[in-house]
């Protein structure tokens, strides 16, 4: 009889003790504002919204001669696609304009067009991950980039507990073909980032683009550290970011030291 009670009490003291947790995990849930929720979620690129991020990069000291300056453009929108329950498809194509100044010259520069894809689950916790093919198209002429197609596979994954996201999206490509005019397509792209988003909004975040050339066996790697916010204009929420990158691991031909940020990301849906 003793063993029952004790049996019966433990029961009752779990079933307590885990109605008291749930109690706790939706009191931290709702701290966070609509918008503090939908900034978050801008910050994981595997979640499944349509996403709509532009950027602006400025970089310095360009060159050999550490003499040219870029403008860089970025469109990178996120697209889902379903593809049933318990699975999805995620397009990441990759649009980049560069305008280099080398007083008094100015050249603009279409890179290549790029696709990431993830297959990824419809998860419906605090982690999402994803793997899929990736294809670079070739370059119109060796001064817009590699001459040739690149073709490999990218790979993400985020852990998103309430506030943060950390994780790491990446892409590996072999290049195809044997004009190598405008350099090689065999490269491996990893961007590792850490956010936190307050409760109200506010988003700051430390990411690093960090580019390996196969061929040439070289490697940059540029810090950005930025910090926005998240509001809603007319039913839909718009991010900003804005900061300063520093080029921690440089080659002749890339950029050097001190640049600067600004991305503005909107979703379509939440």
């Amino acid at each position: 009889m003793n063993r029952v009670k004790f049996r019966c009490g433990y029961i009752i003291l779990s079933i307590l003790l885990g109605t008291h947790g749930v109690g706790i995990a939706q009191e931290k849930s709702s701290k966070m504002s609509e918008e503090a929720r939908a900034g978050q979620r801008m910050q994981n690129k595997l979640y499944p919204q349509m996403q709509l991020p532009f950027s602006y990069n400025y970089n310095q000291k360009i060159g050999n001669d550490n003499a040219s300056q870029q403008s860089q453009f970025a469109l990178q929108p996120i697209i889902p696609v379903s593809l049933g329950s318990n699975l999805q498809l995620l397009l990441n194509p990759m649009l980049t304009f560069n305008r280099n100044i080398h007083y008094p010259q100015a050249v603009n520069q279409f890179q290549p067009v790029q696709l990431a894809t993830f297959f990824a689950p419809k998860f419906a916790g605090d982690w999402y991950a994803g793997i899929g093919p990736y294809y670079q198209a070739p370059a119109s002429s060796a001064v817009n980039g590699s001459r040739q197609t690149g073709v490999g596979f990218s790979a993400g994954a985020f852990y998103t507990p309430d506030n943060w996201v950390v994780g790491v999206a990446m892409y590996n490509s072999w290049g195809v073909g044997s004009d190598l005019s405008g350099g090689s397509a065999s490269i491996l792209n990893a961007q590792p980032t850490v956010s936190y988003t307050t409760n109200d909004g506010w988003t700051f975040n430390l990411s690093s683009q960090i580019n390996y050339d196969y061929r040439a066996r070289n490697t940059t790697n540029q810090l950005t550290l930025s910090a926005g916010q998240t509001v809603k204009i007319l039913g839909m929420h718009w991010q900003y970011q804005i900061g300063p990158t520093y080029m921690v691991s440089a080659i002749p031909s890339s950029s050097k030291g001190w640049g600067a940020y600004l991305n503005v990301s909107t979703s379509i849906a939440d």
